[in-house]
């Protein structure tokens, strides 16, 4: 058995920082790709080339601002659990791990 006595603060703000953007990201694109598809389909909008177009760039823009947004906090997130777990390990000697 292996014990994890501390982990590296620096990796897991990484880790959360990539995943909060990617799947931001993905949720993102996915939500901009529907309205894409269907925004000229809305009945309250006359929707015509200039204001789909408007709409496609300025949506397209906001996922990855909101993706970059998500990043900070899921860096942040990541921080706070690299911390608290460096705090608790060092009073309880960390985790056992069967490594194979």
């Amino acid at each position: 058995m292996k014990t994890i006595k501390s982990v590296n603060v620096g990796s897991f703000a990484l880790y959360g920082a990539v995943l909060a953007a990617f799947w931001t990201f993905v949720y993102g694109f996915y939500y901009w790709l529907l309205g894409w598809i269907f925004g000229a389909q809305s009945w309250f909008i006359d929707m015509n080339l200039g204001n789909l177009t408007v709409y496609t760039l300025y949506g397209f823009g906001l996922v990855f601002l909101k993706a970059l947004l998500a990043a900070l906090g899921g860096a942040l997130a990541g921080l706070v659990v690299a911390l608290v777990y460096n705090v608790v390990a060092g009073f309880m000697g960390g985790v056992k791990v069967n490594v194979e």
